[in-house]
Formats: structure tokens, sequence, C-alpha cells
């Protein structure tokens, strides 16, 4: 949002660019002001307010929405005053702004592909209504733009609108068979959601990182002089320095880093969400930066100022990622870990870091990066520093006390038609059961509810559970008696939530990264055995354990009574293998 979009057809425009280059983005924006007062038109008025928020977006953005609020009352019917400030505001964490904004915008717009992107921030933001209505009509408007799939797909999939998201994944399906994922391009984590075909991902996904992230410098930047003479410096770069699931992980790797070995940058690309998780994180470094003010290529100049050795972002191709930073090749070793199980895209990533369960021997192949392997599981956490509190009491959190709960805590853009019905089979043949899952949008709770009269299942057997804090989270989790892994896409910080509280997990067995990762924390926790090769296999499992009282009791004392010996909450161990592998990588360049 840097750079101002009108032609150089005006001498004002050639110097607003000039003085834009320079970084003297007020003055810039006050070029563009004086040509918006020679303008004809409302509208070509207005754009070039646009143009000048556009340039203050970063520098000023006090001044940049004033400029964009102005932009709206001199056209008012124009779509994009309010497409700039639903993107502005959503940046800002204003999201009722951001909405208001979405709304507006969407009734002006007229191409199906803004509609589309406008409805994304919609679902965002949590008007799902409205954006799987709009999505939809768009997408059928465009004559199913293949470009739009994406998109429309995730939608979908947020609203368990299963007829749409199936008829998308087997258009992208054909168009994968047809050689054509250059052009159908999907965004990483959707595209995993319906997809487990390795090979098919690292297409998908690398063609992705390619068009988004350019690579500006192809040369490995040498290890800095002298440094083999000081500490080796560590740089953290995320955008999830917050209240995140990456940072509850991560925590355990930062609590037990070795301080004296190591010195410990932390780029913090995220907002302040004025949270306590946020606060320990970054104090957690020697030092905390923040560069979410910064452009790719100052934050980068920021990074080799500080010498970095080894550079490890925690986002991966998420979204809000920052992966353009390591673009420029500011540290001479590059890792990419936890935020995003799978592939960066390679180019200036060297390596990604997994097991010998998520990415088996053999699965080099596939992949741009190197792959630094720890056993028993790659994912790190902080459990074992937590404080598990004591079991919710079922009335307290909506259940029933008299029957078996069946948790199911995943977002709902995870199930698919085919888990939910294996679900309900698994609720068919144990009566005295009822399945608990997060309380989706409405119109995604209407279509489940739906699919389970379907296949012959009663509404008082669905439970939705309200969104709660991380230790209420746990409290309620302990009501459970068995949890269900969703696929293709399993379950993560989810899986290692439900196994700290001590409740076992039925797991599918997975072909790629993002559906191996239960697996691998089943695994690391002694429960090999809920891993299941089939989904007969899955459901046979899941019946057989909520009819055994007893076995089900076992694994949960199991669970709890051995918390602090299990490998998958092992944080100092976990934490030595990462200061290794690190130090191993380094040692290669």
């Amino acid at each position: 949002m840097s750079q101002p979009t009108q032609k150089k057809q005006d001498p004002l425009i050639e110097e607003a660019l000039k003085l834009n280059a320079q970084g003297k983005f007020n003055e810039s924006a006050d070029a563009l002001l004086k040509l918006a007062k020679k303008a004809k038109t409302k509208d070509a008025k207005a754009l070039l307010h646009i143009d000048a928020a556009k340039v203050l977006y970063r520098p000023d953005p006090s001044r940049a929405e004033k400029l964009a609020l102005e932009a709206s009352e001199i056209a008012p019917e124009h779509p994009t005053p309010w497409s700039y400030l639903t993107h502005f505001y959503y940046s800002k964490r204003k999201n009722k702004e951001s909405l208001d904004a979405a709304l507006k915008a969407i009734r002006l717009v007229k191409k199906p592909a803004e509609i589309v992107d406008l409805a994304r921030h919609m679902l965002m933001l949590g008007d799902c209504q409205n954006a799987i209505q709009f999505a939809r009509n768009a997408f059928e408007e465009s004559g199913r733009d293949i470009m739009l799939a994406s998109y429309t797909l995730r939608i979908a999939l947020q609203c368990a609108d299963w007829d749409l998201s199936e008829s998308i994944i087997a258009q992208l399906k054909k168009a994968y068979e047809d050689k054509e994922n250059q052009v159908a391009i999907e965004t990483p984590r959707t595209h995993l959601l319906w997809c487990e075909d390795e090979a098919l991902n690292m297409r998908v996904v690398g063609a992705y990182a390619k068009k988004v992230y350019a690579e500006k410098v192809k040369d490995i930047r040498k290890a800095y002089p002298e440094s083999h003479k000081r500490p080796i410096r560590i740089g953290y770069i995320s955008s999830d320095f917050r209240n995140h699931a990456t940072s509850l992980l991560a925590l355990g790797m930062l609590r037990h880093h070795n301080k004296k070995r190591f010195m410990f940058f932390g780029y913090c690309a995220s907002y302040d969400d004025g949270s306590a998780l946020r606060r320990e994180m970054l104090n957690r470094f020697h030092v905390a930066r923040s560069i979410s003010g910064l452009n790719d290529e100052t934050a980068a100049k920021l990074i080799v100022k500080d010498q970095i050795d080894i550079l490890v972002d925690l986002n991966g191709l998420t979204e809000g990622s920052r992966l353009g930073v390591l673009s420029w090749r500011p540290a001479p070793v590059q890792i990419s870990y936890l935020g995003f199980p799978g592939t960066a895209g390679g180019r200036f990533v060297d390596y990604i870091i997994a097991d010998d369960y998520t990415l088996p021997p053999g699965a080099e192949k596939n992949y741009p990066e190197k792959i630094i392997r720890i056993p028993p599981t790659y994912q790190i956490n902080d459990y074992i520093a937590r404080y598990l509190p004591p079991m919710a009491h079922p009335k307290s959190v909506g259940l029933p006390q008299d029957k078996l709960i069946v948790g199911m805590f995943n977002n709902v853009n995870k199930i698919n038609r085919d888990s939910w019905i294996t679900w309900m089979k698994i609720l068919n043949e144990v009566p005295q059961a009822v399945l608990w899952v997060l309380d989706p949008s409405k119109p995604a709770q209407e279509n489940l509810m739906n699919e389970a009269k379907r296949l012959k299942v009663s509404a008082d057997r669905i439970i939705f559970a309200n969104k709660a804090s991380q230790e209420d989270h746990l409290a309620r989790l302990r009501c459970c008696d068995l949890n269900l892994d969703p696929w293709p896409y399993g379950g993560h910080t989810t899986t290692g939530d439900a196994l700290f509280a001590g409740i076992p997990v039925i797991s599918l067995e997975g072909k790629n990264f993002a559906s191996r990762v239960s697996g691998g924390l089943l695994r690391a926790s002694g429960l090999s055995e809920l891993i299941c090769p089939s989904i007969e296999a899955y459901i046979a499992k899941a019946v057989e354990l909520l009819r055994d009282p007893i076995k089900l009791k076992n694994i949960k004392m199991h669970l709890l009574q051995n918390r602090s010996k299990l490998y998958a909450f092992n944080a100092p161990l976990r934490t030595l293998q990462i200061e290794a592998a690190f130090l191993a990588a380094r040692s290669e360049e």
C-alpha cells in the first residue's frame, strides 16, 4: 500500500512518486492532494485521496484513515473508498468499522472477484450469512472462475456448505489433472483442508509461494565476521506474538532456551492485543523489536544490522506471514517452523522442522527445503509449565450428566461430509453418546444439524460449545470421555490440548504433514493404538472405547499420571533438540 496507483499523467504525479521513493511520505501525499483539488469529477478527487491514504498507510495511519474517510464523503457511491476502509480497518483490528465498510462496498462493486474478496473479509469478521450468499452468487456469476475458487471454497467450508465446497473441490481436482495449477492458485491452508496428496500439495503451495513472495536476493548470506567469538544469534519472526496458538506452543521453547550459549531476538509483526501471553513472549527475548510498521526490505535491514546468524520464521504460509522479509536473505541460515504444517516454498527458506512421522523418510523428494527431524514429535509446547484446572461441572458448560461426551474442538472448516457421516455413525452405534463441537456460525450450525437429521441423529445429541479462554477450555475438555480428530487436516494444538487434559483422541492415519500431526502427538504420548488406518477402523476404535469405560479410564490415567514423563510434553528435551538442530544447520552453511 506504499505506492500511489495513478498513472503518470501530471507533474504532480511525478513529484508524488519521487517523494514517495525518497521516504517523504507526507509530502508525497500532499502532492496528490494538490492534484485532487484540480480534479474535474468527484470520483477522480476521491481516488486521489485514496492514493494519498495508501502512501501513508504505514508511516501515518491516522492521516491515512482521515483521507480515506474524506474520500468516502466526496464520492459515497464509489466502491473504492469503502473497499479501502474495509482492508484498512481490518488491519487495525477495528472489526465493526471494517464490516460496516465491507457491507457498503460489496453493494457497490461490480466485479465478481471484488465481491468474493469482500465476502472473505465478511467471513473473517463473523458475518457468515452475508459472506456465503455474496460469494456463492458472485462465483456463479463469474462462470465459476477458477481464480475465485479458493476464497469461495474457504467460505463454503467455514459455513459447512458441502454441496458448494464439494463442487469446487471437484473443479479444482480437474484443473490440477489438466496441469492448470499455475492458474488455479489456492491459498495453502484452504488447499490442505481438502487435499492430502503431498506431491500435489507441493505443486499448489509452491506456486502460491512463488506468486506472493518474490525472491529478492538469490545469494545466501555468508556468516558474519567474528560471529564465532560471540553467542550465536537466533532471531524469531512472527505475526503471532499475542494470544495465539503458536505463541502458546513456542513459549515452551523460549522458556527453556540456553540464554548463555545463544542470544535471542524477537521480531514482532503482530498487533498488541494487551495479553499476558504477548508480554511473556516478548520478555523471553534478549532483544524484542517491532517490525509491524516496517516493510519487508526495511525489516530485513534491521535483522542484518543485528547480525542474526539463524532466522526462524514461526508463521510459514499463514495469514499475516512476513516471509517476504526472509526473501531479502537477512540471515545466513533461514528456517520455517511450527506455524504451518508443510513447505514454505523453499528458495529463501533453507530448512523446515518436522519429525519422522509427519514427514517419514523419503518425503524429501517432494520438498524444496532440507528437512530437520526431531523425534518423536516436532511440536514444541508449554503444557508442563501450565496449570491444569479442575474439571468443569458438566451442567456449567451445557452438558448432560448422564451421557458419554465425545468432543471435537477443531474449526468447523476442518469438517467435511465424510468426517461428519463417520461421527454420526459412531453416535448411532453408541446411543448414550453426544457430540460436543465448537459453536460455528449460524449457517454452519444449520447445515450440520440438517445433515445430522438426514443421518437419523436427533438434534439433542449435537451440543455446541461457546468460545472460552484457554484455562476454561482445558477445564471443560476434562468433561469429555473421548475426542475425535478430523481429516484430512487434523488437529494440532487442539490435539495437544486434549492429551494434556487427559482425554484420548482418535485419529486417522494421514498421508501428508497436516494430516499426521495428531498421530505424531499420539505416538509421543504412548498411544499409537489410537491412530487408525481406515475410516472403518476409526469407527470401530471409537465405539470400542465408548463401550469400555475401564479402558477409557486407563488411557486417561496414563495421560494424567505420566504427563511429566511423556515425550509429547517434554519441552526441555525438545528445546535441546531444536538447539542442536540449529547448530547442525549452521555448521552445514
